[in-house]
């Protein structure tokens, strides 16, 4: 049975025997293209043809994960000739079906292809909430048991501004009001975000999920500082979203969490990590052998064939060296002024 894995997990398993082959799949397509369900069947044959017999199971595993229907736009799956192990991942990126074979797992290209991070969205307002997922750069609502979808579900009786209760007596109702000062709906609002953080940092389908807050910058800043215990974003949407649909909030998430990548990264060369950069492929594979770096950043799969295409297979080593010790590595992106790689050590 094929095994779902990451690109660092990856890193951390035995050598394959070559050739490795690495099929890419566009499940969208797949699953009402003819001619993308032709151009996979003709390439499964064209893998039994240059690989033999021993790749039956292989080519097995991939018909099984086609017609599984997975909820993913595209996969990658890794085995060696003799297919004793399967191992897919998820894609954001297939545009087509195609596959190669190499001596050794591509690392720097399934770190190009990898998926954006998941995280779950908050959108706060000041007397409701919603929860979304992200996911394969796709937004959808989120559904968490008894969340409070407003401040009255949060507080109920307790809620202090803004609220009437009633009572009936002798066929005439009364109305007592609370004091509707906007003191006392800041504090509502503050017990309802803390309703909200305690119920989430509970929830065990969220442990490990980071949390992208959306709303006007007051309601942002108000839950940062009474949270305790979630997982923030370094980014959030510092604006209503309250009558965005899901693929406008993506519109925007995305953008965001990409921007962050490509400053956070070309910002952690240039400024951050600046005068702590080792580049000498010797140094840094010392500093490998002696599990002594931290970051690994790398410049991309084009930028070294064009540069300097003998030293792919040594960098793409590295990666997988760096990856099986937890290292962070970065792929650096249309920086020409940049070393292929680089390292800062702990």
């Amino acid at each position: 049975m094929a095994v779902k894995t990451t690109v660092s997990e990856l890193a951390k398993l035995p050598e394959m025997n070559a050739p490795v082959i690495t099929l890419n799949l566009n499940l969208n397509k797949l699953a009402y293209d003819a001619n993308e369900q032709l151009r996979v069947k003709n390439i499964l044959k064209q893998i039994q043809k240059e690989i033999g017999p021993s790749i039956e199971p292989f080519v097995n595993e991939a018909n099984d994960l086609i017609r599984q229907q997975l909820p993913y736009d595209g996969i990658t799956l890794i085995s060696d000739r003799s297919s004793s192990h399967v191992y897919y991942l998820i894609r954001t990126s297939v545009d087509e079906a195609d596959y190669h074979t190499d001596n050794s797992i591509d690392f720097l290209l399934l770190l190009n292809a990898a998926p954006n991070t998941d995280y779950t969205l908050l959108e706060l307002n000041r007397d409701n909430s919603k929860l979304y997922r992200l996911q394969n750069k796709r937004v959808s609502p989120l559904a968490v048991e008894k969340y409070p979808l407003t401040v009255q579900d949060a507080l109920g009786t307790e809620l202090r501004g803004g609220e009437l209760n009633f009572s009936g007596r002798g066929g005439q109702t009364q109305y007592h009001g609370h004091n509707e000062t906007s003191q006392e709906k800041q504090i509502d609002q503050e017990r309802y975000y803390h309703v909200i953080e305690n119920l989430l940092a509970k929830e065990p389908t969220l442990k490990e999920q980071q949390f992208i807050l959306m709303g006007l910058p007051q309601n942002i800043n108000l839950f940062k500082k009474i949270n305790q215990d979630l997982k923030l974003a370094a980014v959030s949407i510092d604006q209503s979203v309250q009558n965005l649909a899901p693929d406008k909030i993506a519109e925007l998430v995305n953008k965001k969490v990409d921007d962050y990548h490509n400053t956070h990264s070309n910002e952690a060369i240039t400024k951050t990590f600046k005068g702590e950069l080792f580049t000498d492929l010797e140094t840094i594979q010392n500093m490998l052998n002696a599990n002594q770096v931290r970051h690994l950043f790398v410049a991309s799969k084009d930028e070294i064939n064009q540069n300097d295409p003998e030293s792919y297979a040594k960098i793409n080593t590295m990666i997988k060296q760096a990856l099986a010790q937890d290292a962070k590595v970065s792929v650096i992106k249309e920086q020409p002024e940049m070393p292929l790689i680089s390292a800062v050590s702990h």
